[in-house]
């Protein structure tokens, strides 16, 4: 099977299992993720359908891609205008381009990105790979695909300010241990859903309601979704954590969500209101062998928790707010300098991936690596070890020029 720059149509797929089916095209193109394995989960809003591709020889090995100089702090931009270069092999204007998430497949390190063609209803859904620097359209068609339903999804309900309910109705996928992990909105009263099944798909799901106490609101909560999620073992037992609209910071077990069920989620802290949470992933410090989970946000700084902050943490008081309005509290965050960023993954122990508007020039969205633990470029900083003849106090003017491939 061979990346091809076609963009992709409706055509004849076959399932894992090995029986025909009709494919759907994508009818939207949004929350991805990968398996342990090769197979890329793409989440259609629109139709309410989660996507599996199993992309198998597709994938190219991205280990001779140099992706910046980690023992100095430097990280690569490898494209400067990332709307504009996918604009060019979609053939439309740059403002026609959305990007709506990106996952990294970790054994590869392959990129990959969930983009619109155009705006609105008729928008087109694609999905877009990095090769060793190159953007190429993935060949959809060519891929062993099966699809599940989430259950009934909102359909031209809006929002106050506008804003389609059905774009949320998959916000989130999250793959542990043999199945996934679909969070989002469903038509009913109770709308916040927990939906689990099983992959390979079968006609088992599992969907639980959610309610929450959100601290800065003062009230219990049972609509607005998760934005975010990850699962993480605490103290031994496997627990969602999951950062909401408007940036509570809720721990689940597992095994409290049941098919059915309408489940309390724990608060343990709170972001910032006045902020929308972007992405939580998991990571490990490899100065001090921590477990911790870093969260980037529309109108705050990237922010770190510990795993074991996380394990330790014990509910906000239910019946209080959050004084002053806008503090963060609960659960230690400690911050990264981290701004601009629209979607982030790690990419391997050294590295973190983030597609992110220029710290320069705001106009210009980059695809960037970031070093880690501190998810922190030095090149986009101004600081006195930049000047000749200043003073090098951690020797990095002694490391080895930076020459990429």
């Amino acid at each position: 099977m061979k990346l091809t720059k076609s963009i992709l149509t409706a055509s004849a797929l076959t399932l894992a299992a090995g029986s025909a089916v009709q494919a759907q095209s994508l009818s939207s193109a949004g929350a991805l993720a990968f398996d342990n394995a090769d197979t890329l989960f793409v989440g259609d809003a629109k139709a309410g359908l989660v996507h599996a591709f199993d992309l198998g020889d597709a994938l190219a090995d991205q280990s001779s891609y140099q992706l910046g100089r980690a023992q100095t702090f430097e990280g690569r931009t490898i494209f400067d205008n990332l709307d504009v270069e996918i604009a060019a092999i979609l053939g439309v204007e740059p403002e026609q381009v959305v990007i709506n998430d990106m996952v990294v497949h970790k054994p590869s390190k392959q990129i990959f990105l969930s983009v619109h063609r155009g705006h609105g209803p008729d928008a087109e859904a694609v999905i877009v790979s990095v090769n060793n620097g190159a953007l190429e359209l993935v060949d959809l068609a060519a891929a062993d695909h099966s699809s599940i339903s989430v259950g009934p999804v909102p359909t031209s309900a809006t929002l106050e300010f506008g804003q389609p309910l059905n774009t949320l109705a998959i916000t989130d996928i999250d793959y542990y241990q043999g199945e996934l992990l679909v969070a989002g909105v469903s038509n009913e009263e109770f709308s916040s859903k927990l939906r689990r099944m099983p992959f390979p798909f079968t006609d088992e799901i599992s969907t639980s309601s959610i309610e929450i106490w959100h601290a800065v609101h003062a009230q219990y909560e049972t609509r607005a979704p998760i934005i975010t999620q990850t699962v993480a073992e605490l103290d031994g037992v496997a627990t969602l954590i999951a950062i909401y609209a408007c940036t509570p910071i809720v721990k689940i077990p597992l095994s409290e969500l049941t098919d059915g069920a309408e489940v309390k989620g724990t608060m343990i802290g709170e972001m910032g209101f006045g902020n929308t949470p972007l992405d939580i992933v998991p990571y490990v410090n490899a100065w001090d062998g921590s477990s911790n989970v870093v969260v980037t946000n529309t109108n705050r700084s990237a922010a770190s928790l510990s795993i074991a902050g996380l394990t330790a943490a014990e509910a906000m008081p239910e019946g209080e707010g959050v004084q002053p309005v806008f503090s963060v509290a609960g659960v230690d965050q400690f911050p990264l300098p981290m701004s601009g960023t629209m979607h982030l993954d790690t990419l391997d122990e050294n590295y973190a991936v983030v597609v992110r508007t220029s710290p320069e020039d705001p106009r210009n969205i980059q695809l960037h690596t970031i070093p880690l633990p501190f998810f922190f470029d030095r090149a986009d900083h101004v600081v006195e070890m930049n000047f000749e003849g200043s003073p090098d106090p951690f020797g990095y003017k002694a490391a080895p020029p930076l020459e990429f491939n």
